[in-house]
C-alpha cells in the first residue's frame, strides 16, 4: 500500500514539473552587440595621415677616472657608456568604408651604443667585463595597414582601433670593439617580411585631431640575416618566428589628422549656416 502510494506522489511530482517547465518562455538570446553596425565615428571619405615619434638618450659615468654605475643588484658594476635611440613612423591612410580604412606606414630608426667599460660579477670565482664596445644600427620600414575603428559605449570620441600591418624592413648595423688601437667587428644586413596585429586606444581631443595608442600583440616574421666579420669572414642566417603575447618594446603613441569630406565638413556641409 505504501508503496503505491509512493508511486503516485512521485508521479504526480513528476507532471508538476512537466507541466512547469512546458509553462517557461524560451530565454532571449544573448548579444554583446559586438557584429552590430557601430557609431559612425571616422565617415567614409576621410584621408587621415599622422606620424609617431620616440626618442631617447642614456649617459652613464663621467670618464676614464669615474667608477662607473652600478646596478643596485650589484652584479653589474662599473657601467660608463651612452645609449640613444631615434625613431619616426609617419603614416598615410583613406577610409573606404565607415570606421574602416587602408593606409601604409614608414619607419626610419636609428640606434647608437657606445660602452666604455661594463663588469658582471656573479661571485669571487666567476667574473668578466666588456670594454670599448660600441653598436650602430640604421632600420627602414613600409607596410601596408588596415585598420577599424570600434566606438567605446557609441561614444564619438573614444574608440578601440584593430589594425593589421604586413609589409618588410631592412636594417643594417655594425659592432665593433678597439683593441690596440685597431677595430675588429662585424657588418650585418637584415632583411625581415612580416605580419603584425596592433590594437590600440584613439581619442579625439579636437574633431580632426586625435591621440593614438598601440601595441604589438601578435607577429608573424621571416628573417635573413648576412654578417661579414673584419669584412673577410661572412655567415648567413634565416628563420620565421610566431609570437603571440604583450610586447612592451613595440608600444607607439602619436597624433592623427583626419580631413573630412565634403559631404561630413561642418565649414562646408550646405545645411550649417556661416556665422
Amino acid at each position: 500500500m505504501r508503496r503505491k502510494v509512493f508511486i503516485l506522489l512521485l508521479a504526480g511530482l513528476c507532471a508538476a514539473f512537466s507541466a512547469q517547465a512546458r509553462e517557461k518562455k524560451a530565454p532571449a538570446p544573448f548579444d554583446r552587440g559586438i557584429e552590430k553596425p557601430n557609431t559612425l565615428f571616422i565617415p567614409a571619405g576621410t584621408v587621415g595621415a599622422g606620424a609617431t615619434f620616440n626618442f631617447t638618450t642614456y649617459s652613464l659615468g663621467k670618464g676614464l677616472e669615474d667608477v662607473g654605475f652600478q646596478i643596485p643588484t650589484g652584479l653589474i658594476n662599473g657601467v660608463k657608456g651612452s645609449l640613444n635611440t631615434f625613431k619616426v613612423s609617419p603614416n598615410v591612410e583613406y577610409f573606404l568604408w565607415d570606421n574602416s580604412c587602408i593606409g601604409a606606414r614608414f619607419s626610419y630608426g636609428r640606434t647608437k651604443l657606445g660602452v666604455g667599460g661594463l663588469n658582471l660579477s656573479i661571485g669571487d670565482d666567476l667574473s668578466f667585463g666588456i670594454k670599448d664596445y660600441n653598436f650602430h644600427s640604421s632600420s627602414y620600414e613600409a607596410y601596408i595597414t588596415l585598420r577599424n575603428y570600434m566606438p567605446i559605449a557609441q561614444s564619438k570620441r573614444f574608440a578601440i582601433i584593430l589594425e593589421g600591418r604586413i609589409g618588410g624592413a631592412y636594417s643594417q648595423s655594425k659592432s665593433y670593439k678597439v683593441e690596440d688601437g685597431m677595430k675588429h667587428g662585424t657588418y650585418t644586413d637584415t632583411f625581415k617580411a612580416s605580419f603584425d596585429f596592433f590594437p590600440g586606444l584613439c581619442v579625439f581631443i579636437m574633431n580632426n585631431v586625435a591621440l593614438i595608442a598601440q601595441m604589438g600583440v601578435f607577429g608573424i616574421s621571416y628573417r635573413w640575416v648576412k654578417q661579414t666579420t673584419n669584412q673577410v669572414d661572412k655567415s648567413i642566417m634565416q628563420g620565421g618566428n610566431t609570437a603571440f603575447g604583450l610586447n612592451l618594446l613595440s608600444v607607439e603613441v602619436g597624433t592623427s589628422f583626419y580631413i573630412l569630406d565634403r559631404r561630413h565638413n561642418p565649414k562646408r556641409h550646405p545645411n550649417v549656416q556661416a556665422e
